[in-house]
């Protein structure tokens, strides 16, 4: 059976992120200098995609010494990966993939293992979620699985290519879960509620889950 777990946690996080975007950025991060100068969360998450190794990096050493708020912000950086590979998980929901990326959140070796970061975390987290289940049987290991890492708007154009997915369904997709917006923001870039972007998301990632095995084999050919 398939598991949905995705629009309520989602939403959660997304309207928890709207609120704590505005927050002012802890006076302790202005020592590291990849965070130095930014005055709000916002802002610091706004860094990530121009330096990503060198704010991420900063965010976990803050974790590390126990600051929660910087993990909340590498998260947050990670959730359009979060969402993709549990959109192509029949198996696990989007909590079992938030629960692990804590995890790896909160253990990262920094000093290990300073490159590829966010490559690192999702990967991480993609594999301590498959640990987790049953050992499969021996035949199904040859089956080949497509990287769950690709891009998130492969995924969403072939949804509305197999036709389960419309173009504003699309666009509205594209602006939570790839670029990262707020649902506030993304319906000001849409012409929609922040309500009718939540709605559209939960619908077209339910959408997009019950034919996630048809995708698989789009994306694998």
């Amino acid at each position: 059976m398939t598991r949905i777990g995705l629009p309520r946690t989602l939403a959660a996080l997304n309207d928890e992120w709207l609120d704590l975007q505005f927050d002012p950025a802890p006076g302790a991060w202005a020592a590291t200098p990849a965070l130095a100068g930014a005055r709000t969360l916002g802002e610091v998450f706004a860094r990530v995609p121009h330096e990503p190794d060198k704010v991420l990096v900063g965010l976990l050493a803050h974790q590390a010494s126990g600051d929660r708020t910087a993990g909340r912000v590498v998260v947050q950086s990670l959730v359009p990966k979060l969402v993709l590979m549990a959109v192509r998980d029949p198996e696990a929901t989007f909590d079992d993939y938030l629960a692990a990326l804590w995890v790896r959140v909160a253990t990262y070796p920094v000093a290990r293992r300073p490159r590829r970061v966010a490559a690192n975390l999702a990967l991480d987290t993609l594999k301590a979620v498959k640990a987790s289940r049953p050992r499969a049987e021996p035949a199904l290991l040859a089956v080949p699985i497509p990287d769950p890492l690709a891009d998130a708007t492969t995924v969403l154009d072939a949804g509305v290519r197999l036709g389960v997915i419309d173009g504003l369904t699309r666009r509205t997709l594209e602006a939570v879960y790839v670029d990262g917006r707020t649902s506030r923001a993304a319906g000001s870039l849409l012409g929609m509620s922040a309500d009718t972007v939540r709605w559209r998301c939960s619908k077209g990632v339910r959408a997009l889950r019950e034919v996630a095995p048809e995708l698989t084999d789009l994306l694998a050919g």
